[in-house]
């Protein structure tokens, strides 16, 4: 029989549960202070005492369980928008399950006596060891897992028709959504779709197709001067980028008047946008033309 000491107890389940909060923080991008994080764990470690307490064995129900899962997601993450919360909750009940039953492997393989009741974890000859292995083994097996998940995206997801539209003019282009595509417009903020010249030099007056054509587009005094006369110069914009092989790079951009994404069930107008100018080829084999921000698609 295994005697069960609070202290133990406490300490063995915030230390579970701070490695799979920050393990679930990782995999989130969660940008917060760690000491959420430790609010967190140690609400879930407090929630163990339950078993002292005959009198409140309901709350180890599912429901129960469910509820305070749910409040250690809003304590330790805060998500401002539902889509986050259930993204966070599904990466914490993803990593719990890992880690747990790498946790429970290895006792199974060693000479640990534990105690599982109503999902309340105790072992009587406690190793940090053994939790930051299974911390390990576990953060290993979801990594692998999600990129296995990543590669079998069905890449038609990834692809999205656009319309962009300016000046009575308009042009249908294939984009690809790009996760790492952050660009924003240092002014408005608004995000950037990065589109390839050729896919949208129709679309431009023929004063500012010059600059292209004349490879002016690294000069800026240049292109100030032949904006300067043109009514398309309030619609001017210079985007600074940083890319491989280019740590000061900058883009030509234009507001457009309206950018329809074009999504299975309805279109998207979208209005505060702007579109970067590449002179590169973004797709080799000509699948897409644009690289949407993803920050469009929220």
């Amino acid at each position: 029989m295994i005697e069960i000491y609070a202290e133990y107890l406490f300490l063995e389940n915030f230390i579970m549960n701070f490695l799979i909060l920050h393990i679930t923080s990782y995999f989130c991008k969660y940008q917060g202070k760690t000491f959420k994080l430790v609010l967190g764990a140690g609400v879930g470690a407090l929630y163990s005492f339950i078993i002292f307490f005959p009198s409140l064995h309901f709350f180890l129900s599912f429901t129960m369980k469910l509820v305070v899962s749910m409040l250690i997601m809003v304590v330790t993450f805060t998500p401002e928008k539902f889509r986050d919360f259930f993204k966070y909750l599904s990466i914490f009940y993803l990593v719990s399950f890992a880690f747990g039953g790498t946790a429970f492997a290895l006792f199974y393989f060693t000479d640990f006596n534990t105690i599982l009741s109503n999902g309340i974890f105790y072992t009587n000859n406690f190793s940090f060891r053994a939790l930051f292995y299974s911390g390990a083994v576990a953060y290993i097996l979801i990594a692998v897992s999600i990129g296995f998940i990543k590669n079998k995206v069905n890449k038609e997801n990834l692809y999205k028709e656009i319309i962009i539209e300016f000046d009575s003019r308009s042009k249908e282009i294939n984009a690809l959504i790009d996760t790492g595509n952050s660009l924003s417009d240092p002014i408005s903020k608004f995000p950037v779709i990065v589109v390839e010249y050729s896919a949208i030099e129709e679309l431009l007056p023929q004063g500012i197709r010059s600059i292209f054509k004349d490879e002016n587009f690294n000069r800026l005094e240049r292109m100030a001067a032949i904006l300067q006369n043109s009514s398309w110069m309030n619609r001017f914009r210079v985007i600074p980028f940083t890319s491989l092989g280019m740590e000061n790079g900058m883009l030509i951009g234009f507001k457009p008047d309206k950018v329809t994404l074009k999504m299975k069930e309805n279109e998207i107008n979208i209005n505060k946008i702007i579109i970067g100018i590449s002179t590169n080829r973004l797709s080799r084999n000509g699948d897409y033309r644009a690289l949407l921000n993803p920050d469009i698609l929220v």
